[in-house]
């Protein structure tokens, strides 16, 4: 009984402890956050701001380079999926990261409570990106139904099921240099954004895109280039 309430007294505190690190506001929640960050990722560069309410899950699959603004309740979410689930695996030739890892290049921000699932396939996002608030980016997420037998209704959307009613989709995504992500955009498995490319509000990513692009919709279409040629 005694180990027990030992234990629960380390994890209270523990908690308490990332609570507060995570919430203080103003200069000293800052600096708070870049020393105990520091420890925790895989990488941390210089000059980084981590706001208010961020969350990294498995911080050691993480890394950010310099000049970086992770703003307000950002989630990121890394580390590697051993499960039995059945998977549709979609395939980035391009893709230069680790699996399972998120990898925020120099120059970044991303924008007020973006969510950005990196589990299993992976996250690369190069240099000077920019991200809107609420973008969401995903190599990993569930599927509505089972791709092997499409007729059989025991499947769920969702994680709180038995793993043999779970279908996942993944693939890693790229982001080369430059790419702007306007508000709420969505990028889904296996895409690759080419360099100096800009998704508009609202669009949702399901292909890759080629450089210099402004894509726009649900699915997102390349409307015009982004730079113009003189």
């Amino acid at each position: 009984m005694k180990f027990k309430a030992n234990k629960l007294s380390k994890l209270l505190i523990s908690d308490c402890l990332q609570f507060f690190i995570a919430y203080w506001p103003g200069p000293l929640g800052f600096k708070m956050r870049t020393s105990y960050y520091r420890r925790k990722l895989k990488h941390l560069g210089k000059n980084v701001i981590i706001d208010t309410g961020v969350f990294f899950q498995n911080p050691g699959f993480i890394a950010i380079g310099d000049n970086c603004w992770i703003d307000k309740n950002v989630v990121l979410m890394a580390g590697l999926d051993n499960s039995e689930r059945e998977k549709i695996i979609k395939k980035n030739e391009k893709y230069p990261g680790n699996p399972g890892e998120i990898y925020v290049g120099n120059g970044v921000h991303i924008g007020i409570g973006g969510i950005f699932s990196g589990i299993s396939s992976g996250i690369y996002i190069s240099n000077y990106c920019g991200f809107s608030a609420d973008c969401k980016v995903y190599s990993f997420t569930s599927h509505y139904r089972s791709e092997s037998n499409p007729s059989d209704r025991t499947f769920c959307f969702g994680p709180m099921v038995e793993h043999n009613r779970q279908c996942i989709v993944e693939g890693p995504v790229y982001l080369e240099e430059n790419v702007g992500v306007a508000l709420n955009s969505v990028i889904l498995p296996g895409v690759t954004i080419g360099k100096n490319s800009f998704i508009s509000i609202n669009t949702v990513i399901h292909k890759s895109v080629q450089s210099n692009s402004i894509c726009k919709g649900d699915p997102g279409n390349v409307v015009r280039m982004r730079f113009i040629n003189k």
